[in-house]
């Protein structure tokens, strides 16, 4: 399958083309200066391309950008190669034909070379713009989150220090501060969740996973807690993919947020397969996400009138796309909430090292 092949190689292929071109101009053509300098002048274009194979690396373009770079290079070839045919068929119309091969060639190795380096600088500026993008939405979730969420939990455990201050009664006191030592372990929670998801936003590394174990682990471990729970699973024997490190999170999450939001009455099922990628769907009988929580992760951003609650759902959603995957949050029938997570396939990358979740700080 062409994902399996390293980008580079689709820049070779084009410039292998381009190259045969000229090779093929040069068997042909007639033998004088003007032929040598026409092939000279191909070759050199197509020694562009070929820089771009060496080039790549240092551009910081990921792996469907740099694919996305190769189809813009071949894209704008074949347009200049159109270009030059319409052209020469105006010249030929008007009795000033040039040589069709030279012409071709030429337009076809411009065209790769152009297209090669400006898509990479068009690829690049792109991915760009939406880090800049999803690095704004972090700033405001965690305004948002300082804002809120930390005030809060400051003014109840400052007002509740105010009243042990006053207290007759030690037992009183005592109540009091176990009041205060809540709210403050809500807020070194709320912390360490803002603090993972810029962590999960931070991290590029894509590692091997069973889905499979996974998914196991996580019902387990959510049985462990609340044993009241109905959770039905669908997995087959094994699932491996390449994919974020935080994807464990991202279904922990999606656990969470169906029992924490419903009563004991909630029934959750996971289900997991391949079908035109990997697919993980979670499903609840619950009371569902309300749809104002779930345009703002359709759009990508926050905004003083359209946010989510917490933070948790912003983990599922970058786990899965910072992995090139795609995430969405559908209504249940009769009721409650179906999470769709799709990764893409991958090959097993050779050599390389996985790097554990807790090494990244989640």
């Amino acid at each position: 399958m062409w994902f399996r092949i390293p980008p580079r190689y689709g820049f070779a292929a084009l410039g292998g083309f381009c190259s045969g071109l000229g090779a093929r101009h040069l068997a042909f053509g007639s033998r004088n200066v003007g032929l040598l300098l026409e092939t000279g002048l191909i070759f050199a274009l197509s020694g562009v391309v070929f820089y771009t194979v060496h080039d790549l690396s240092r551009w910081g373009i990921s792996r469907s950008g740099r694919w996305r770079a190769v189809r813009i290079g071949a894209g704008t070839a074949l347009a200049f190669v159109v270009l030059a045919g319409v052209v020469w068929l105006i010249w030929l119309l008007e009795h000033h034909a040039f040589k069709l091969s030279f012409l071709l060639s030429f337009a076809a190795s411009l065209g790769a070379a152009v297209g090669s380096r400006g898509g990479l600088y068009a690829v690049k500026s792109d991915e760009q713009l939406t880090e800049a993008q999803e690095l704004a939405t972090l700033l405001s979730i965690n305004d948002r989150v300082l804002r809120h969420n930390i005030r809060n939990e400051l003014s109840v455990a400052l007002g509740y220090l105010d009243e042990i201050e006053d207290a007759d009664d030690r037992s009183e006191a005592r109540e009091q501060a176990e009041i205060v030592r809540d709210h403050l372990e809500a807020l070194l929670g709320t912390t360490e969740r803002t603090r993972r998801l810029a962590s999960i936003w931070r991290t590029d590394t894509l590692q091997s996973l069973d889905l499979v174990t996974v998914v196991n682990e996580q019902v387990a471990q959510l049985l462990g807690d609340e044993s009241a729970v109905a959770v039905r699973t669908e997995l087959p024997e094994s699932c491996v993919v390449q994919t974020h490190p935080a994807l464990p999170v991202a279904l922990e999450e999606a656990l969470r947020n169906a029992i924490q939001h419903n009563d004991d009455s909630v029934a959750i099922t996971v289900r997991v397969w391949r079908d035109d990628g990997v697919n993980l769907v979670i499903e609840d009988t619950g009371r569902g996400i309300p749809q104002i929580e779930r345009r703002t992760l359709q759009n990508a951003e926050e905004t003083p009138l359209e946010h989510t609650e917490g933070v948790g759902l912003w983990m599922i959603y970058w786990a899965v796309t910072r992995a090139g995957g795609t995430v969405e949050f559908d209504d249940n029938d009769p009721q409650g909430t179906v999470v769709r997570m799709q990764l893409p396939e991958r090959p097993e990358p050779g050599g390389s090292v996985d790097v554990e979740p807790d090494g990244l700080g989640l």
